[in-house]
This record gives structure tokens, C-alpha cells and sequence, in this order.
């Protein structure tokens, strides 16, 4: 059983939470850094990200109707600086996005269309309400009629806008347990616009119902506001070759026709980000990705995928990543890449201008982690990672489940 929460949500969870042994011989779950990095950069700045979207519109809590109809509440997808999708499972027939702006003047109506690829096998569907005519960086509010309150979101901002690009990391992370929970509360203190997950998102198989429970479950109200963006794992890969992510997530299908949804690349603002499936490492992907970077005019440029390429942990460095993958990266310039698979915190120095962080630490363990000639700095804790992109420098910062930062870096737009 949980912990119950103060009114302030995180602060009585994580004082709360034991250092508990794992199941593993190997396993941990150390919420607190027992070591510090480079804290020489000013701190993560500290705010709820949500607080803006519920003064506005509320907490898109579901009303009683929703509560026995919906079998996955809303979840952002796709969200551009136009557009954005509202994806839900609902054992209600027809349902209906209503969207107004913050102040209440209507936007429209949008009727929800049955994703085809998804069975639910409970008698629910899948259903996708798209909205489109938005504007850039502009708060929205939006519900499913008679099923939710209303929830906010932000659009993207405009490109070429040299707006500031606020994102949150996390991967590998957990079970429903409480030191996921942590880490998830830890995220409710800095400011983003979209999550990035690095993998292993549904443990220990990556089925649907392991989605529902440790995932959708945990993160349903920061999923209701802000855009998330995965990547299959191993463990997601176990189940009908990630199926199951596939059909719950409905993510940018440029990947195809090998990589439907298992990697793909988005904008948003003036960074592209591109998500690669560390499981289908190969040729194939390797020549889209090269594709994919060189046709970017983007001037920051972040890859996440799930098995590290530089790994000082128990996994190590893969082999596949460094041979397929590394050298667009390198070719493109590309600033910054995240990763998982090793349920550790691990900061590389440059390595041919790119930085490489193995962020594993969002709630199922942690692993011992050494180090190696390419390490900047290296520890074993639960954590997740903020990112901050300027126009001109990437700023990173590394919280972990008490809320302590306990490292940072900053990364110029061109070495």
C-alpha cells in the first residue's frame, strides 16, 4: 500500500520510502545519491509543471460515468504546435472531445474514431480524438464529454521561435511500487512541456495488463497534460514482440516499414528528438537514421533510445549501438543522447561532441555502476533526468527520489 500523501503530495512520500532490498541479488532501490557530480551550474529550477493547466482548467479527474466507462484515461499523444491527439479506452460507445482555450471560449468538438489496430479484449475500444487548428505555445483545455473534468495542455511552440524546450527523462521504471511513485512526485517539482521515456515502460513482460498497472496506472494525470514520448525496451519486446506497446501508444509512424512506431522522430520547437529501438538494432535502422538526421534543420538535435552505446553498468556498453548507430550520430552532430537498460545515472564526458546519459533510475532498481575513461560521473540511484534547451546551451539536471539534484551540465549548441 501506498504511503498516504501530504497536501503537498511529494514531501510525505519520499521521506517515507525505505531503502528496500531488491528482488535480485544485485538489485536495490536507493532513492537518495550517495554521491554528488558537477553542481557547479545553477540548480533545476523548482515549480509544479502543472499548475498553470489545473488553475485553468482543473485535474481531468473522471466524473462517475467515466469511472465505471473508462478502462485507460486520456493520455496525451502527438502534440504538435497545431495539433494534438487525446487517446483513451472506454467501454462507452461514442465519445466526444469537447476543447475550449484557458479562458473558456470554445475551440470545437471532436468526435473520438476507433483505433483499428487495437483488440482490448475487455469490451472496451480504443479511441483517438484528434484536434487540429491549434496555436502555437497556447494553453488548451479539453474533456470527454461526461467522462472526465476538463484537463489542460500546451501546444508546441512555433519552429524557429528560439522558445525554450523543457523535458523530463526517466526509464526503467518499476513495478507500482513505492519508490516508483517517489520518483514519479520528485517529477511534480520542475517545470517541462513533454516526457521521454527510455524503455522498459510495462515490467516484467511488457503485456497490456503490466501497462495498465504500472504505467498508465502511476503516471495517469501527468499523462492527461503532457505529451509522452517511449521507446520499447527489452522487457516491452517480451510480449508479442511489443505489441502491446505498440497498440496502446499511438506514436509518429515515420519509422516505418520495419520500425512502426518502435522508432521514429518528432520536433518539437527548435529540438528534434529521434527515438531508436535498441532491439532492432541493425543496418535498416541505421540508414533511416542517417536519412532522418540529415534531413533536419533543426539546430538541437536529441537521440533516446534504450540500451546505452557508453555504460560503466551492469549491462555495459552495446556493442550494436556503437557499430549502427554512433556514427550518424557523430556524422550529424547530434548534442545529446539518453538512454536506459542500466538502472543507474551515468554522465559521459563529450565523446566526439555528443554527450551520453543512462538515465535507468525511474523506480523498478538500482544496479552498481563503475566507471570508465569515457565517465564523467557515474552513481547508482532512482532519479529521473530534467532537460532545459536555450537557444544557444542545453542545460542537465539529475534529481533523484528526495528531491536532491546531484548533477548538471551544461551542453553547447556546437563544440
Amino acid at each position: 500500500m501506498r504511503h498516504p500523501k501530504s497536501a503537498l503530495g511529494f514531501v510525505a512520500l519520499v521521506s517515507s520510502v525505505p531503502l528496500l532490498a531488491g528482488c535480485g541479488s544485485t538489485d536495490a532501490k536507493k532513492l537518495a545519491a550517495e554521491r554528488v557530480g558537477d553542481l557547479t551550474h545553477v540548480l533545476a529550477t523548482r515549480s509544479r509543471p502543472d499548475a498553470d493547466r489545473i488553475s485553468a482548467c482543473g485535474n481531468g479527474a473522471p466524473t462517475v460515468t467515466g469511472a465505471s466507462a473508462l478502462r485507460r484515461r486520456p493520455f496525451l499523444q502527438q502534440v504538435t504546435a497545431t495539433s494534438a491527439l487525446v487517446v483513451f479506452r472506454s467501454a462507452q460507445a461514442d465519445v466526444t472531445a469537447d476543447v475550449t482555450r484557458a479562458d473558456g471560449s470554445a475551440v470545437g468538438s471532436v468526435a473520438a474514431v476507433k483505433d483499428a489496430s487495437v483488440s482490448a479484449g475487455d469490451g472496451s475500444w480504443q479511441g483517438i480524438a484528434r484536434v487540429d487548428g491549434l496555436e502555437p505555445s497556447t494553453l488548451y483545455c479539453y474533456s470527454l464529454r461526461g467522462l472526465t473534468q476538463p484537463a489542460g495542455f500546451r501546444t508546441a511552440p512555433a519552429p524557429g521561435s528560439d522558445e525554450t524546450v523543457r523535458f523530463v527523462v526517466f526509464g526503467d521504471s518499476g513495478d507500482g511500487s513505492d519508490t516508483q511513485y517517489a520518483v514519479r512526485d520528485q517529477m511534480l517539482t520542475v517545470p517541462f512541456d513533454l516526457m521521454l521515456h527510455t524503455g522498459d515502460v510495462a515490467y516484467e513482460h511488457g503485456t497490456a495488463g503490466e501497462l495498465d498497472g504500472t504505467f498508465f496506472a502511476v503516471y495517469a494525470s501527468l499523462l492527461a497534460e503532457f505529451p509522452i514520448y517511449p521507446i520499447a525496451g527489452n522487457h516491452d519486446h517480451e510480449t508479442g514482440d511489443g505489441s502491446p506497446f505498440r497498440e496502446a501508444f499511438v506514436l509518429p509512424e515515420n519509422g516505418a516499414p520495419n520500425g512502426v512506431e518502435t522508432w521514429y522522430s518528432f520536433d518539437w520547437g527548435d529540438v528534434h528528438f529521434v527515438a531508436l529501438d535498441t532491439e532492432k538494432t541493425g543496418p535498416v535502422q541505421a540508414a533511416w537514421l542517417d536519412r532522418d538526421l540529415a534531413s533536419t534543420d533543426k539546430p538541437w538535435k536529441v537521440v533516446f533510445a534504450h540500451k546505452p552505446p557508453f555504460s560503466s553498468g551492469e549491462h555495459g556498453s552495446d556493442a550494436g549501438f556503437q557499430s549502427y548507430f554512433v556514427p550518424p550520430i557523430k556524422k550529424y552532430g547530434v548534442q545529446l543522447v539518453l538512454s536506459g537498460h542500466d538502472h543507474d545515472y551515468e554522465r559521459s564526458k563529450p565523446i566526439s561532441g555528443t554527450t551520453y546519459v543512462v538515465t535507468g533510475g525511474g523506480g523498478k532498481s538500482t544496479r552498481s555502476v563503475g566507471a570508465s575513461d569515457f565517465t564523467a560521473f557515474s552513481v547508482d540511484v532512482l532519479h529521473f533526468t530534467d532537460v532545459e534547451v536555450g537557444k544557444d546551451d542545453l542545460t542537465l539536471h539529475a534529481i533523484d527520489g528526495t528531491g536532491l539534484e546531484f548533477d548538471s551540465d551544461v551542453i553547447p549548441r556546437a563544440l
